[in-house]
């Protein structure tokens, strides 16, 4: 009855907290009477279950639950360090006090309830589930267990039916998948948080919190329930490669007891996809998990024991291995550049700067300028500059990767001041006009400056100031008049430059009185010739005017083709390159009035015989390699009337090599591509619509290329179709530097590998001055040098060095293949594979195989030998034990038989009888020759049948 009585003292200090704490002296109350303190306790939502806030003014559980009590919005009083903390929990569930023995230490947490969120009993059911004995203490060893009470307020969320515990449906809500877990019609869910039937529970209302818990106490002896809802947590954990160990633990609420144990399962629920991992301790309360990849995990725990059950859930991220941060490279194009006064601006551009993940940053500064620049650098990837004065610059880049690594490079600039000229006017050539004409436009746009005109001023001359004229676009090149009187105006020009500098010109406009008497034109009679004549003449000497004719002008009209005019602008000319039939031409005469007057003439052309074309190949020629395309120009052939077809053969003394572009060995210019030093001859036919022809010869001698020993064929990793020219251009420089500036690098050619696609810079090194050249193997030597350094110096990678010509001599006893640059050796010799695989790696043929194979032979000999003779001493060493341990026997006597007669049987006695002596031999057994009878018969009387016989030792008489 004490604990019942203490635990409705408590309840109603929780109800003066909530909501009429103003009624009562706080500092009496929370100083007289305390709530229980929790030792080892955490609140169950941990740092997500409400608000943290700090009281540094607070030392001990007693101010801190004082202080606690006086605010609204505190609801739990927690230390922690000896430091407090008012909880401001988001609901009463997340806040109920959840044991944590890994923090039962000697400084361990406590917790002290103050007031609930919600207007329910829930922290009042969870009180009432504490121990009497325990109730208005100010702390507990942290070794009992509470329990967590569910109630309609503080549901289970669910997906399926799967979900919920017995006696527990999933409801869902709207559209929505996920719902909470709630009991059917019937049933109603107890203190345990079990669902239970309706007539099991005592459905009286308990006035006072003292008689609520009797009779809790009393419904949980009478009513037992089948199966307790256990608390079950797990936290999810998060893991970082190359780590690939984590541990996960399960808490349960209430946690053991004494003799009271749980069965732990841990399973798999998912993995990411080609998972690698093992799982140890499966059925204890911490698991271990090692050998994981990299993905999420999901596990579930499930802690049963005969009357309880409970599970949780939790995931294992494992994040992939943090990026290795390579430094960033800043890059400025272009590197250096030289801007000429008055231009006065540049550009700087930044954005090919390279980092392994991004350039999150770009810094410009201007390390060195002329005194008196300011500049205005904003720190973008591209600097436009302006108002740049004379002097020299360098700007520095500093660029800033992701991971705040810096790197920096720098531009020079130099402006260069130019000498500015004065302009030069020129307002045209004199004109003269005859009357009625009054109008006229003066042209002043041949004036000149070296930086550009910057206006223009026409004006009359002071001595014409009062002669009537009206004068538009003054300020332009182009002046226009009108109203114009008979007489002589003098108009000036005025230029000037941006430098305020000028130039001035005159022009003279003279105004005649009108005529009326216009030139009459005479084209001359009309020509007739016959071929192979091709040429006429045309006079038109025959035009009269009545002051002066000032123009002549021929054009045709029409005709077959188009003749040539020796000149255009003469009263006679000469016309060529007529072919058979009509033309007809035209000439207009000019008198200095502007009036003008046209005639036409005809020229007939017949052919009274035929005449034959005349071939001309174009004269030999001599060219040095490379060259794309060999051009063969035979245009100069010709005929009296017309070529009709062209044929260009090869010579059976020509070279064969050589590829004749589309159809041009039946045009004029014969092109021919890849071509190869040597001598080319073609003969080129020529045939007329009459079918005469004409044949001429024409001899090309192609030089070999000078240079081709030097030609250094540089193969990058980089496909032809991405190569860019600022690539390329900084892979030149970048070369140049390598080498040094003694040497000069020549691109030849840049092509595309035909079987990989890779870009193929060819190249080759002139020295200081462009008089000699480097040797190509030399430059391959010093570039590999330098690359084999470092690598990155060319900054695009570089997949082989090598001459255009393979120079590998192959030790004298072979030659070298172009394509694979492996020497093909000559019979009886193949390649020092030590050289080849040890050494340099360079192709070569320097042994012999005759002495290759006789080193070979020695050498299986010499081991065969040697095996041998280890044999043979192993055998002798084993003898020699053999013998060593063998006993020694007593040497047997053995009696020579002499072969018996057939016909005398009294002779045996008359035998001689030899017996060996002990010291005749040693040996074990003595073997004597057998000599057999003449007749072969063996020894009878028992005698031995092949003549010899053991006899024991000899006795002694």
């Amino acid at each position: 009855m004490t604990g019942i009585y203490y635990l409705g003292l408590y309840l109603l200090l929780l109800e003066s907290c909530i909501g009429n704490y103003a009624r009562w002296d706080m500092q009496l109350l929370c100083s007289d009477l305390y709530p229980r303190v929790f030792t080892s306790y955490l609140p169950r939502g941990n740092l997500t279950g409400g608000t943290y806030s700090q009281q540094l003014h607070l030392s001990n559980i007693q101010d801190c639950v004082m202080a606690c009590c006086k605010k609204q919005l505190c609801n739990v009083a927690f230390m922690h360090n000896s430091t407090c903390y008012h909880v401001e929990c988001d609901n009463s569930m997340v806040c109920v006090p959840l044991y944590r023995p890994e923090l039962a230490n000697d400084n361990p947490p406590s917790m002290v309830l103050v007031r609930p969120v919600e207007n329910n009993k829930m922290w009042s059911d969870f009180l009432d589930q504490v121990n009497d004995d325990t109730v208005g203490t100010l702390s507990t060893d942290g070794i009992e267990q509470d329990q967590m009470l569910f109630n309609e307020a503080n549901k289970i969320n669910c997906i399926d039916q799967s979900d919920c515990l017995n006696n527990e449906i999933c409801v869902k809500h709207g559209e929505t998948d996920v719902g909470t877990c709630q009991c059917p019609l019937g049933f109603k869910r107890n203190i345990a948080g079990t669902c239970i039937m309706m007539h099991e529970i005592d459905t009286a209302e308990l006035v006072t919190p003292q008689a609520k818990a009797q009779t809790i106490k009393d419904t949980n002896t009478s009513i037992k329930p089948t199966m307790k809802q256990l608390l079950v947590s797990a936290v999810s954990k998060e893991v970082r490669l190359p780590e690939n160990e984590v541990t996960l633990s399960a808490y349960t609420v209430p946690a053991e007891r004494g003799n009271q144990h749980y069965n732990y399962a841990w399973s798999l629920l998912s993995q990411p996809e080609g998972h690698t991992g093992t799982m140890t301790d499966q059925n204890r309360v911490t698991v271990k998990l090692s050998n994981l990849s990299e993905g999420l995990y999901t596990f579930k725990v499930a802690v049963s024991s005969p009357n309880a059950y409970g599970e949780a859930y939790a995931n294992v991220s494992v994040l992939p291995p943090k990026r290795i941060n390579q430094a960033p490279i800043a890059i400025i194009s272009p590197a250096s550049q030289i801007v000429k006064l008055p231009n006065t601006g540049a550009v700087l551009d930044g954005s090919n700067s390279k980092d392994d993940d991004r350039v999150i940053s770009y810094h410009w500064e201007l390390q060195q300028g002329p005194i008196g620049y300011q500049p205005n650098l904003v720190d973008t990837p591209t600097l436009q500059l302006n108002n740049l004065i004379a002097g020299n610059y360098t700007f520095k880049l500093t660029v800033e990767d992701s991971d705040h690594v810096t790197n920096s490079t720098s531009a020079n600039i130099t402006v260069l001041k130019v000498t500015d000229y004065p302009p030069s006017a020129n307002a045209g050539q004199d004109v003269i006009i005859y009357l009625p004409q009054n109008t006229l436009t003066l042209n002043g746009n041949l004036s000149t400056d070296d930086r550009g005109i910057a206006s223009w001023e026409w004006t009359k001359s002071p001595s014409d100031q009062n002669k009537a004229v009206d004068m538009q676009n003054t300020r332009t090149p182009y002046l226009q008049l009108s109203n114009l009187e008979e007489g002589m105006y003098t108009f000036v020009l005025k230029v000037t430059d941006d430098s305020e500098q000028s130039s001035t010109a005159e022009v003279h406009v003279f105004v005649k009185p009108p005529t009326n008497k216009p030139p009459k034109a005479d084209a001359g009679d009309d020509i007739s010739i016959a071929l192979p004549v091709t040429r006429a003449v045309l006079n038109g000497t025959r035009s009269k005017d009545d002051i002066k004719i000032v123009l002549y002008h021929w054009e045709q009209i029409s005709g077959p083709n188009n003749a040539e005019f020796a000149t255009v602008n003469e009263s006679v000319t000469n016309i060529t390159k007529l072919t058979k039939g009509d033309y007809v031409f035209k000439l207009t005469v000019v008198d200095d009035n502007g009036n003008a007057d046209s005639d036409t003439v005809s020229v007939k052309v017949t052919q009274n015989k035929n005449a034959p074309p005349k071939a001309n190949a174009g004269g030999d020629q001599v060219v040095t390699a490379p060259i794309s395309a060999l051009i063969i120009n035979g245009s100069q052939s010709s005929d009296d009337l017309r070529i009709g077809q062209w044929l260009w053969t090869r010579d059976q003394s020509s070279l064969a090599i050589g590829t004749i572009i589309q159809d041009t060995d039946k045009s004029p210019v014969l092109m021919l591509t890849d071509v190869v030093p040597g001598r080319y001859v073609f003969r080129l036919k020529v045939t007329d619509d009459q079918g005469l022809s004409s044949e001429d010869t024409v001899s090309v001698i192609v030089k070999s290329d000078p240079q081709l020993l030097h030609l250094v064929e540089l193969t990058l990793n980089i496909g032809a179709s991405m190569l860019t020219v600022s690539q390329k251009n900084s892979l030149v420089v970048k070369l140049q530097m390598l080498l040094r500036d003694e040497a000069s690098i020549v691109v030849r050619n840049l092509r595309t590998e035909p079987h990989t696609g890779k870009a193929v810079l060819v190249f080759y090194v002139e020295k200081k001055g462009g008089k000699t050249t480097l040797p190509g193997p030399e430059v391959v030597k010093r570039l590999k040098e330098k690359l084999l350094q470092d690598s990155g110096l060319l900054q695009l990678s570089v997949a082989n060095i090598d001459t255009a010509v393979c120079q590998n001599n192959c030790s004298g006893h072979g030659v070298c293949h172009q394509e694979t640059r492996q020497c093909m050796c000559e019979a009886f010799w193949m390649q020092n594979l030590i050289q080849k695989y040890f050494g340099n790696g360079d192709s070569n043929c320097d042994w012999s195989i005759l002495y290759v194979i006789i080193a070979l032979l020695s050498l299986v000999v010499c081991w065969v030998g040697l095996i041998w003779g280890f044999v043979c001493l192993c055998q002798r060493i084993c003898a020699g034990r053999r013998r060593s341990l063998r006993p020694k026997k007593k040497p047997a006597r053995y009696s020579l038989l002499q072969p018996e007669p057939e016909d005398d049987s009294s002779a045996f006695s008359t035998y001689n009888k030899m017996v060996l002596s002990e010291s005749d031999t040693d040996s074990d057994d003595v073997l004597f020759e057998h000599r057999k009878s003449k007749s072969g018969s063996h020894i009878r009387n028992g005698k031995s049948r092949n003549g010899f016989i053991k006899v024991g030792p000899r006795v002694k008489t």
